[in-house]
């Protein structure tokens, strides 16, 4: 059994979690419960739990606050986010902490096996990679020195012999994220570290391999410059093709990211850091295998994203209007319009964080999702607990406006279709209802909300169904009305006029000239012959 905390500040809504949810047939057991995120962390450290559900809005830490500490201290424990609807915008937050899923209370027993039959797969995946790994991977003494050196721990340890070797040093990371995405397996692994050490000690460079990188110290005499880097790490990529050709069938499965120039052993870990940072640019160029920290934008400063952030803000507002008229109509050449339109600005944000873009996008669905659960449409084939997450596994923003355009279209698709038997029924009721209230104040706008519908939605589907708009509907509607009137009573045409529905005499007289072909006066005078 996997062990649970529970975290949520309302007892009620523990004690239910706790009590009346079938934890044993999915692989768990409760352990303990907490009323914020400060007794969660005392209780995580007593527990050691393998995942924490979470409540967001709590007095003295938050479920986002906690789900922060744990990826920091505990990054083995899963965290999965309980929220209330009006909470869920803060989803798009929690990802970057590592959150594995999203539940809305309060919380039914169909969204509780999904949520923790998935991650019980997950935790027994991760079960036997650590099994494997406590096996067959053992540390030798250069790769525990070359680990405290990027960390930038221990580093009296080895002072004095990094002092007499080369002073010049770079750090490099070849991440292999997408590859092991794919095929992640000991013997693939300890392959690839193989081909490195026996490539790189012609350099007497030292490798070791971390987490999904490889992790290269390259150090000289003389200042190393890229110029001379570069071919060297080319030519190990090359290596990797050709030897492992089955697993790197493309160059752009090989990103490698290269951190300044290091002048002592206290600035390696700055390096390797660079390095990450480098490496993470791949997300913007497909194209680029070696990407150096130098070559990357300097304005990167907090003004500067705080400004760029802003204006993705605006742009998201700006975007999604257009973008569920487009969603709710069908309207397929659109929603690709829109979402090229929305990425011209992301493609335009390299000094931008990675994690802001994809907090964009976040934002941008969440926004679209709940409108249209606002207006009681379903998405049937789209699974919202997953959906954010995807974005925050995609790894290219190629990648990214491909799968939001195809996630949209599919939206797109579930709406239409699942429509397709309402929309009869949404017009014949809109009909009903302006037989019924034709002297009311009707338009579009007061229509849809009755129906619940986007104006959009709801001006396409009946001009559809009924071959003309609703206004002009309306309107003729009014104008029979108002010709049996004419027909029957002696009343003013300015009387009729305000008693079907016209508040302007003039637009009356031309909107009945339109249908009719005569005026009101004319009209009453041919009838009266």
């Amino acid at each position: 059994m996997y062990k649970v905390i529970i975290v949520d500040d309302e007892k009620s809504i523990r004690e239910r979690l706790t009590r009346y949810f079938p934890w044993s047939d999915v692989g768990f057991e409760v352990v303990g419960a907490a009323e914020n995120g400060r007794e969660a962390l005392v209780l995580i450290e007593q527990e050691h739990p393998d995942v924490v559900l979470t409540d967001v809005l709590m007095p003295e830490m938050t479920g986002l606050e906690l789900a922060k500490e744990i990826k920091i201290s505990y990054p083995d424990i899963k965290v999965i986010i309980l929220s209330a609807y009006d909470d869920f915008k803060y989803a798009q937050d929690a990802i970057q902490y590592g959150v594995k899923g999203y539940m809305l209370k309060p919380l039914n027993k169909e969204d509780f096996y999904d949520v923790f039959n998935k991650l019980m797969g997950e935790l027994n995946e991760d079960a036997e990679l650590k099994k494997v790994s406590a096996s067959n991977e053992k540390w030798n003494t250069q790769e525990l020195m070359l680990l405290d050196l990027i960390k930038g721990a221990n580093l009296q340890k080895y002072t004095e012999e990094w002092s007499a070797q080369n002073p010049y040093i770079r750090v490099a990371i070849f991440s292999f994220e997408r590859v092991f995405k794919e095929t992640s397996t000991f013997s693939i692994r300890q392959k690839i570290k193989e081909l490195a050490t026996d490539f790189w000690k012609r350099y007497r460079v030292p490798v070791l391999f971390y987490g999904n990188s490889l992790i290269l110290l390259i150090s000289e005499q003389k200042p190393v410059l890229r110029k001379d880097v570069k071919p060297k790490i080319l030519l190990f990529a090359d290596s990797l093709q050709q030897n492992l050709g089955e697993i790197f069938k493309e160059k752009s499965h090989i990103v490698v990211g290269v951190g300044n120039l290091a002048q002592s052993i206290q600035e390696i870990s700055r390096s390797y850091h660079e390095a990450v940072h480098a490496s993470s640019y791949k997300y913007f160029s497909e194209h680029e295998t070696v990407i150096f920290r130098e070559d990357l934008s300097a304005n990167e400063g907090f003004e500067n994203n705080k400004i760029i952030q802003d204006n993705i803000v605006e742009h998201v507002n700006s975007i999604e209007g257009k973008l569920m008229e487009s969603v709710l109509i069908g309207e397929i050449t659109e929603i690709s319009n829109d979402i090229h339109r929305f990425f011209e600005a992301l493609e335009r944000s390299k000094g931008q964080k990675i994690s802001e873009i994809r907090g964009s996008c976040s934002e941008l669905v969440i926004m679209l999702i709940f409108r249209l659960k606002e207006k009681g449409l379903a998405l049937p084939s789209i699974d919202n607990q997953q959906v954010l997450g995807k974005i925050y596994e995609i790894d290219s923003l190629k990648e990214l406006k491909r799968w939001l355009k195809q996630m949209l279209e599919t939206m797109s698709y579930d709406l239409t279709k699942s429509d397709e038997q309402n929309v009869n029924r949404y017009v014949l009721i809109a009909k009903e209802y302006v037989k019924a209230n034709y002297h009311e104040k009707i338009t579009l706008i007061e229509m849809s909300n009755i129906l619940f519908l986007h104006q959009a939605y709801f001006s396409a589907i009946f001009k559809k169904e009924t071959g003309q708009n609703f206004i002009d509907y309306v309107n003729e509607v009014r104008i029979e009305k108002a010709a049996q009137l004419l027909r029957e009573t002696d009343n003013k045409v300015k009387m009729i006029s305000d008693m079907v529905g016209f508040h302007s005499h003039s637009y009356f007289i031309k909107v009945f000239k339109n249908e009719k072909g005569v005026t009101p006066v004319m009209f009453r005078r041919q009838q009266k012959r």
